[in-house]
């Protein structure tokens, strides 16, 4: 009994050597691996702190331009062993996937302080099994764009879609696109459901049936978005109000209103995969991303509101952007658990309520 205590003991003082060796090795990397989106996001978030806090940090940074899809599947590929990076943006129904398929690493303000100055109405979207796994960075708030030059009667209601005003010139997506999803949770919400009620969802898809005449066009993309709403083809259509006021403030007639039934969020979220190969550095990037004055410096150039209470927006974006706790607890949420088994069958019931439009 004697010689297996021995055995025991010195087993148990090996995996600590072992653990303590690897931690060890995890502090002195000077790496990180960081995948953002591309384009504008990537270009934005580099100037707005994570390249000079890798430079000031003497780490050498990665830059991994990509989307959700790509990295999902990497994740899932690696198993949560040897991740291929460090730290990744992911949308909500990014992490929730990733979550439940235990691919992340869960977070805590012992490691990430500035965890704790983040909304909580946003944080809690994020929290499964009393464990965080995702730090929410920029939230972009689904609501209703239009041409103010030409509409007469601006909207106010998710509804106001309907209004003979706009017949023939309203654009909707469809559920395949973000924006289309977020809008049809906008639209069962407004008409007093919710998408993990059948009948609600059944009450949404006849109401569309009703919006053939005034739509014109079924954009499924930014860009797709952006030429009907210059054109004026489109003269109301759901979009995200960091992108309209961006539009706004290039010279466009467009403006932007928040649903008074509720705007519903898109938001992007710094995520660290199990198996990040430079843990340690993950946390303080992360840590810095969620900084007040990194995020100010992104919502800058992004017009987006921010998840970091302390963040002093500038006066533009104030007189624009709803943002704060009481803002950020309106937000209407998507159960990704719920839409996205359904997706297929929506879109295919969404293109037959408006008469095969793709």
């Amino acid at each position: 009994m004697r010689q297996f205590n021995n055995k025991k003991i010195l087993l148990t003082a090996l995996v600590g050597m072992l653990i303590s060796c690897a931690a060890s090795a995890a502090e002195t990397t000077d790496s990180v691996i960081v995948g953002v989106y591309g384009g504008d996001w990537e270009k934005n978030i580099r100037a707005s702190g994570l390249e000079q806090f890798a430079k000031d940090n003497h780490l050498k940074l990665t830059v991994v331009p990509g989307a959700d899809a790509e990295w999902f599947a990497k994740l899932r590929a690696a198993k949560g062993r040897r991740s291929p990076y460090d730290v990744v943006v992911f949308q909500p129904d990014t992490v929730q996937r990733a979550q439940a398929a235990g691919l992340l690493q869960p977070l805590d303000a012992k490691d990430i302080p500035n965890l704790n100055n983040l909304y909580k109405s946003v944080q809690s979207r994020f929290v499964y099994d009393n464990q965080t796994y995702a730090a929410a960075f920029s939230l972009g708030q689904l609501g209703l764009a239009y041409r103010s030059d030409l509409v007469k009667t601006p909207p106010k209601s998710w509804l106001d879609l309907w209004n003979p005003e706009y017949k023939g010139h309203v654009a909707i997506s469809s559920p395949t696109y973000a924006a289309g999803l977020q809008f049809f949770a906008g639209l069962v919400h407004a008409l007093g459901g919710e998408l993990n009620q059948p009948a609600a969802v059944d009450k949404a898809f006849t109401k569309l049936t009703e919006l053939s005449g005034n739509a014109v066009a079924f954009p499924d993309s930014p860009g797709a978005i952006q030429t009907l709403l210059e054109r004026g083809d489109a003269w109301v259509v759901p979009y995200w109000d960091g992108r309209v006021f961006a539009l706004k403030q290039q010279g466009m007639k467009v403006d932007f209103v928040y649903p008074s039934d509720g705007p519903v969020v898109g938001a992007a979220n710094w995520v660290i995969p199990k198996g990040a190969p430079n843990l340690v550095n993950a946390y303080k990037v992360l840590n810095a991303m969620s900084a007040p004055d990194v995020q100010k410096a992104f919502s800058d150039k992004s017009l987006y509101g921010m998840t970091n209470k302390d963040v002093q927006y500038s006066d533009n974006l104030k007189k624009q952007v709803k943002v704060g706790e009481e803002a950020y607890s309106k937000l209407i949420w998507i159960d990704y658990s719920t839409a996205t088994p359904q997706l297929a069958d929506w879109t295919r019931r969404w293109s037959q309520a408006l008469g095969g439009a793709k």
